[in-house]
């Protein structure tokens, strides 16, 4: 029916059949078409004729997709733009994330290396304070009756917790920054995974060549068939009013015409859908008729209406199934722009969430600074605090090689002792020999010139032989100089960590 030519306009009689020079040469093989026949067709031209109502839609509808098009335009413009421009954003904003990143994993790593050295420093403080611990004073340096003690017991300890306590203080500080800083940089990520969410909650072009290509969009082309249904539903419009216009004429060139349309649309059966006449002919004046028409051209219009009146229900059905697709189609491109507004919301909330993000990235940027600074300010503290703590381990190490020294101290001045001694008694025994070969010379003396001296003459003549003694000074108090004694596997041991020590410094 959409092919079907139309009679031009000049024409007196319009056709909704293929061709009109048809309907001419078989106008004489029709018999004369009954009056019931012809109001039958006046009446279902005039039903057909409340498909403009499905023009009118149709035309509502080519409009409603030409506003469609052309929003889906802006939208896609808009929605590329603020894509791409929020694309370029994420790159900077993921390269000032992996900045802080770095910023957090160097202080993490010289952290952790800071604590690996304070506890290999207070494990080899704790292994000295243990040897003190282990070491036992011996009791021959104490007063007796002294319970056992060790050369720990000797030192003050508070100097070690103090120092200890300073840096669990440095620890913890660093600690809070860092947990600080944690919560920076999670709340940095929770952007950037509400800014990525909502990027990728609304659909995106195929390829983001094609974002601002209409090949992309079903519009234009749902637009063009769109609009030629509508040209073509007009057409078909124009047929059934040219074809109405028939059966009207038809009917005022037949006797009795108008009485019989009276009464066929007062007396449609129950249900059928309702027929008014009114302003379709003059029914108050049946006897007007119009200019006279010659059977020739009558026999030819009824031969044209026989033929379209065949053909107005399969228009009226042709008029329905174009608006049927239509509607498909105008869905279709509805959908579509509906799609794409949905797009442009959610590049505009994840628009909205990169402005929050840019206001928020000075204070994470600010963050990994200040938390870098404090970092460095308490990493100087603890390396302070590391070396007057290695330095209590080096004076404790000290300490327990001078107990070594001292026992070889005490071993040495014994030897020296000793060595006196055995002068001594060597020369106490020499003395007595002297003494006694004296003691004999002087008897021989005064046995052999005894009485010939006068007593007076030296008084000492008779005096015994001196005695010699040794001793310590009289000005030293003779218990300070007593030296304790150690066994010999207390010297030895003393010898050779002394030993092992000189060897571990070479």
């Amino acid at each position: 029916m959409a092919s079907s030519p139309t009679i031009p306009a000049s024409h007196s009689q319009a056709s909704l059949s293929p061709s009109n020079s048809q309907s001419q040469s078989h106008s004489m093989s029709h018999p004369d078409v009954s009056l019931q026949t012809l109001v039958s067709h006046l009446l279902a031209s005039k039903r057909s004729l409340s498909s403009i109502n499905t023009v009118w839609r149709a035309n509502e509808i080519a409009t409603s997709a030409r506003a469609a098009l052309e929003e889906s335009v802006m939208l896609s413009a808009q929605t590329g733009f603020l894509r791409k421009g929020i694309s370029e954003q994420v790159k900077i904003l993921r390269r000032a994330r992996g900045g802080v990143e770095n910023v957090y994993k160097d202080g993490q790593k010289d952290f952790k290396n800071v604590i690996r050295t304070l506890d290999a420093a207070n494990s080899r403080l704790e292994t000295t304070m243990d040897i003190l611990r282990s070491t036992m004073v011996e009791a021959s340096f104490r007063p007796a009756g002294e319970e056992p003690r060790s050369l720990l017991d000797f030192v003050d300890e508070q100097g070690v917790e103090t120092m200890r306590d300073a840096l669990k203080e440095s620890i913890r500080e660093t600690r809070e920054a860092q947990t600080e800083f944690d919560s920076s940089i999670l709340s940095f990520d929770d952007d950037l995974r509400a800014l990525k969410t909502t990027m990728a909650s609304s659909p995106q072009p195929t390829t983001p060549s094609q974002s601002h290509d209409n090949l992309s969009s079903p519009i234009p082309d749902h637009l063009q068939t769109l609009e030629s249904h509508a040209q073509e539903m007009a057409s078909l419009l124009e047929s059934l009013v040219s074809h109405f216009d028939l059966c009207v004429n038809a009917i005022r060139h037949t006797e009795g015409g108008y009485a019989a349309v009276r009464k066929a649309a007062s007396s449609q059966p129950p249900g059928a859908e309702p027929v008014s006449v009114s302003g379709v002919m003059n029914t108050e004046n049946e006897s007007t008729h119009d200019e006279p028409i010659s059977e020739e051209e009558r026999r030819e219009m009824l031969d044209v209406l026989q033929k379209d009146a065949s053909q107005v229900e399969d228009v009226v059905m042709e008029l329905r199934e174009f608006l049927a697709d239509m509607e498909a189609k105008h869905e279709a491109v509805l959908e579509h722009v509906s799609s794409l507004r949905a797009v442009h919301n959610g590049t505009t909330n994840a628009y909205h969430i990169l402005e929050g993000v840019g206001a928020r990235l000075s204070g994470y940027i600010i963050a990994s600074q200040d938390f870098r600074l404090k970092w460095e300010e308490t990493k100087l503290q603890i390396q302070d605090q590391l070396s007057e703590l290695e330095s209590m381990r080096l004076f404790y190490e000290n300490y327990h090689a001078s107990y070594d020294s001292l026992i070889l101290e005490i071993h040495r001045r014994k030897q020296c002792e000793e060595k006196v001694k055995s002068i001594m008694r060597k020369a106490t025994e020499q003395i007595d020999k002297v003494y006694q070969a004296d003691m004999g010379e002087r008897e021989g003396f005064r046995i052999d010139v005894g009485d010939y001296l006068p007593v007076d003459l030296f008084p000492g003549v008779n005096t015994p032989a001196p005695k010699w003694e040794f001793g310590l000074k009289a000005d030293q108090d003779p218990a300070m100089g007593s030296l304790p004694e150690l066994e010999r596997v207390v010297v030895e041991a003393a010898v050779k960590r002394e030993r092992d020590r000189r060897r571990f410094d070479r």
